[in-house]
This record gives structure tokens, C-alpha cells and sequence, in this order.
């Protein structure tokens, strides 16, 4: 078979350390005398609950590489629109250039007619990326919209992609996805609503008795899947992972930005923004959701983009 993927696994350069240094260079900039961020190692791994319920399964790609899994997470299950990634990835690595400018949206908006008309031109699509990854809970059924998979197999498969510069535009558009899908069902709802997460794929049968997501942040992978309504998914996903970060780095952090802000206030710079226009420039990349303990009122100098942005 041909090989046409690069599976680099490897969740060692994290991004918030580098925001941390930033933020840093943001009070020097300004020449407040506030003391240095304190430096944050690994993100620790998160925490699953024991007590997860029997219709969601859930699987955690931890940035030390480690796995955590409900017991029930290798169960094949309806993949749903999840199985748009598997699709997508493939048309990116062997699709024709106009096809493949068809796969972001497909995935921004969870777009199904796309997704047929790419199955169509390329049938051997899903099969070809269950045998290439080693998924072996997931089935293809003969249609993209039969297919099933596990938390575990699609954690584990969009872990594979962070460092694959083939996959970029697919995780780009799961960073960008629509409030709205091309049904005009919303997206907002499962992994989505955890902490630290910058980008997302949904999934929902017709019914809408089916939902599962799947969630990638700076070094970790988050997957889910209930047999119930998308706010059964949410609020099972909340109540069984615990955040990923530690908390007092994330105190740490915001107590030197409400520090920044007071003495903002006394002290008059040029080429500075608000962290609004900062965040408004960032929207979309990966650092989006990252900076929203940010307040609009923080002073930003102008050059923070082209750090954040190289």
C-alpha cells in the first residue's frame, strides 16, 4: 500500500509556555515592573472519572503521550460526521487540487453533500485511512454516513495528524468551524465546551439521538460520543474530565493580566492595542481560544501579533 501519511505522535512542543514568555514581553514592553511569569512545564495530564456513564464513551490523548479511556471507549459506535476527518485527511494526501479545496469547508461546516461527492471520486477513501492508521475499532460500512469508530480510534487518529503539515487544512477548519452547520444545526456543544480546547469536528445523527465530537488543544486530544441529545454529551463530558491545565498557573496568569491592566491605566504607550484587537487578529489560529482570559482592556503592543503569528 502506498504510504502517504507522516504519523508523528509526538506532543512535546507546547504552545502556552510560548504565550507565557509573550505575555512576559508585553510587560516589559510596557515597562511595568510586575513580577516574571512563573515558567509552566508540561500541561499536566487531565483527569477522567470513573463514573462515566455507560451511553458516553470518552478518550483522552495526554500531552505525555499517555491514554485515558471510559471503559467502553473501544466500542464502534456511529462515527457520524467524524468520519469527514478520516475522509477529508485522504483527499488532502491523494485528491485532485480541486477536491482538495472542497475539504475545509466540508469540515468547517460539517457539509454532507461535500462529503458524498468526495466519497464518490474517492470510494477506497475510508478504507484506506482504517488500514494506513490502525483503527481498529472503526468500520466503513460502504458509506461514509454508515461508518463507525471509537473514541479511542479517533482520538488516537487526529493525535496522529498535529504534526502532519499534510492534515493542516483540516485542523484549521476544525479552529474555525461554524457557529451554524450547513443543515443550520449549531455547533457548540460537547469537548467543545472544555477548556483549553482550539479546535473541534461535531457529529449528530438524523435522529438526533446520536452526538459525538472530537477536540484537540495545545498537547492533548479529546474524543466523546453519547447515545443521547448533544446537551446529554456536554454535560457528561464536564462532569468526567477535569481540566487540563493546573490551577495555579491559570491563577498565576491571570493575576499578573489584572495587574497589567490596573497600571495600563496610569501609563500612556505608543503602538499599543486593546486585548479585543488582539484577539480579533488571532481569531481563527490557534492561540483564538487560548488568549480569552485575556480582557478586552489589556494593553497589547502591536509587534504580539508577529510573535504569536511565527
Amino acid at each position: 500500500m502506498q504510504v502517504f501519511y507522516n504519523r508523528a505522535v509526538t506532543f512535546t512542543g507546547m504552545k502556552t509556555p510560548r504565550l507565557l514568555k509573550i505575555l512576559s514581553a508585553m510587560v516589559a514592553v510596557t515597562g511595568l515592573l510586575i513580577p516574571t511569569v512563573v515558567p509552566m512545564a508540561a500541561a499536566d495530564a487531565a483527569e477522567l472519572s470513573d463514573n462515566v456513564p455507560d451511553r458516553t464513551q470518552i478518550a483522552i490523548i495526554n500531552p505525555d503521550g499517555s491514554v485515558q479511556e471510559s471503559d467502553n471507549a473501544e466500542e464502534s459506535r456511529p462515527a457520524l460526521s467524524l468520519a469527514k476527518l478520516y475522509l477529508g485527511y485522504y483527499v488532502l494526501a491523494q485528491g485532485a487540487e480541486e477536491d482538495i479545496e472542497l475539504v475545509p469547508d466540508m469540515i468547517r461546516y460539517s457539509d454532507d453533500f461535500t462529503a458524498d461527492y468526495l466519497e464518490s471520486e474517492y470510494p477506497e477513501a475510508i478504507p484506506e485511512v482504517i488500514d494506513a492508521f490502525d483503527l481498529e475499532d472503526t468500520e466503513w460500512a460502504g458509506f461514509w454516513g454508515n461508518a463507525t469508530t471509537s473514541a479511542v480510534d479517533i482520538a488516537t487518529f487526529v493525535a496522529a495528524l498535529i504534526d502532519d503539515p499534510t492534515a493542516q487544512p483540516l485542523l484549521d477548519a476544525m479552529s474555525d468551524t461554524a457557529e451554524y452547520a450547513a443543515d443550520g444545526y449549531a455547533q457548540n456543544f460537547g469537548t467543545f465546551t472544555l477548556s483549553d480546547v482550539t479546535g473541534t469536528k461535531f457529529g449528530w445523527s438524523d435522529s438526533l439521538d446520536v452526538h459525538s465530537s472530537v477536540s484537540f488543544g495545545p498537547g492533548f486530544v479529546i474524543a466523546a460520543n453519547t447515545y443521547g441529545d448533544a446537551e446529554t454529551l456536554t454535560e457528561d463530558v464536564q462532569d468526567s474530565v477535569s481540566s487540563l491545565y493546573p490551577e495555579e498557573v491559570t491563577t498565576a496568569i491571570e493575576e499578573q493580566v489584572d495587574q497589567l491592566c490596573e497600571c495600563a491605566a496610569e501609563t500612556t504607550h505608543l503602538g499599543m492595542h486593546t486585548g479585543a484587537e488582539l484577539k480579533a487578529q488571532l481569531e481563527g489560529t490557534i492561540y483564538g481560544k487560548t488568549l480569552s482570559f485575556l480582557p478586552n482592556s489589556a494593553p497589547a503592543p502591536a509587534f504580539i501579533y508577529n510573535l504569536l503569528a511565527h
